[in-house]
């Protein structure tokens, strides 16, 4: 079975040291499990619960993406590759960086997203782009659900999300009303 989400819009990533915005996009999301009798039993997208003698299932992403500065000219583009039936890698994605009006990419990148992305400069040097595993993990900065306002994110989830942690789907299904 699949389990498809498409988001249909856009981020601001700020770096403040520059003064420069980056508008980008953002690839769709698959749930994918290779048996499809299961899929009855993740109507409520709960993943973790679906499992199969053949694979387990995991989430996919695919698409197009792009990324553009307005100020320094330079974008990318970037393509999530979803795995083939048969066959293939998982997570694949391929990336290219343009300079301002060039239409040639002056960088080609090419890997997993969840792994390490190599890297492949115009004037033929190749390098390790960026190795996600090895990076660090930073904890999120979020202020505490008293200090939170009704309608920011963690206040308004706070119910679903406990009731999805102690596995009471219909309890988490009815507090998203």
């Amino acid at each position: 079975f699949l389990i498809h989400f498409y988001f249909y819009f856009t981020g601001c990533v700020t770096c403040l040291d520059h003064d420069e915005h980056y508008i980008l996009t953002f690839p769709n999301g698959y749930g994918r499990q290779v048996n499809s009798s299961i899929a009855y039993k993740c109507v409520h997208l709960y993943i973790s619960n679906c499992r199969s003698i053949l694979t387990v299932p995991w989430i996919e992403l695919g698409g197009e993406c792009s990324i553009s500065c307005s100020k320094t000219g330079y974008n990318a583009s970037i393509v999530f590759h979803t795995k083939p039936f048969y066959g293939g890698k998982k997570h694949r994605v391929t990336a290219e960086i343009f300079s301002p009006n060039d239409k040639k990419p002056f960088c080609s990148i090419e890997g997993e997203w969840n792994g390490v992305m190599y890297a492949k400069y115009s004037t033929g040097e190749n390098a390790v782009f960026i190795d996600t595993k090895k990076m660090p993990t930073i904890k999120k900065k979020v202020r505490k659900l008293e200090d939170q306002d009704d309608f920011e994110s963690r206040c308004l989830w706070k119910d679903v999300t406990y009731n999805l942690k102690i596995r009471d789907i219909d309890a988490a299904t009815a507090a998203k009303h």
